[in-house]
């Protein structure tokens, strides 16, 4: 069961756990850190709507504990990665300091090599990259969209979207976020920068740190999942396929930050 192989990492890291199943919710204590990991299986969906898990995360979240969802097809498709997330939670990493590091422009393969390798959820493609380079080694990298005018704020204001940033697994950045942003801003001069922060996996609090405002918690949204490949399908994006063997799945939705940097 993926759980065991779960728990087999943990143990491999020298991670203490234990479970504290409540309500029917499979949930593991990682005894070093205020964290706890809900393992989600695929048959979840059948008895639990995404409402029930936000309860959950901000129950613990008011006690001061922080929750992850972590569902099974995501386990088998980004194992890695989810131990990676995990270990920088729990402040494992080791550090690269982001003043020693210089500001490069990246390609969009070279940003989908090191997304798919380091990201949670893989790469987009994104009209600005740039990356964080140290002794010749690419240590992070963040991904901007092009501007989005907002007539209904000003004629000339311009939003832009930090889509994706990540650094390598492993290791933390310090200050290579607020570095990257601080170079796209001043290259680009946009009137605000938005970003996402993936409400299963994250409270938001590197955007907050930053100086970014919470303005919104998106709605959740229900997906496919092929139960071979584990490949997840938004509703509107199914293969031409038999599709007829998929999984029903949600997430809890995302939590919209935004950066304002012209006084807004």
């Amino acid at each position: 069961m993926w759980h065991e192989n779960f728990f087999d990492e943990l143990e491999k890291r020298s991670i203490p756990f234990k479970k504290i199943g409540s309500r029917g919710f499979d949930l593991i204590q990682l005894d070093t850190y205020p964290l706890v990991v809900h393992l989600v299986d695929l048959k979840s969906s059948l008895f639990y709507v995404a409402e029930d898990f936000i309860r959950l995360q901000e129950a613990h979240q008011e006690e001061g504990i922080y929750l992850v969802h972590l569902w099974e097809d995501v386990w088998y498709t980004r194992a890695a990665q989810v131990m990676a997330r995990i270990s920088s939670i729990l402040g494992l990493n080791k550090k690269i300091h982001g003043r020693q590091c210089t500001i490069v422009t990246i390609s969009q393969q070279e940003a989908n090599v090191f997304l798919d390798q380091h990201h949670l959820q893989f790469s987009v493609k994104a009209k600005y990259r740039f990356g964080l380079m140290k002794s010749g080694q690419l240590v992070a990298v963040a991904l901007f969209s092009g501007g989005r005018p907002m007539p209904r704020i000003s004629a000339s204001y311009l939003s832009y979207e930090l889509v994706r940033f990540a650094s390598i697994s492993g290791y933390t950045v310090s200050g290579g976020f607020t570095k990257l942003l601080r170079h796209f801003s001043l290259s680009y001069h946009p009137d605000d920068i938005m970003s996402y922060a993936d409400r299963d996996w994250s409270l938001g609090n590197a955007y907050a740190r930053s100086g970014f405002n919470l303005v919104e918690a998106t709605a959740a949204i229900p997906m496919w999942v092929d139960p071979v490949s584990f490949t997840r399908y938004f509703v509107h994006r199914l293969p031409n396929t038999d599709a007829s063997e998929f999984k029903p799945v949600f997430n809890t939705g995302n939590l919209k930050y935004k950066l304002y940097l012209n006084g807004c």
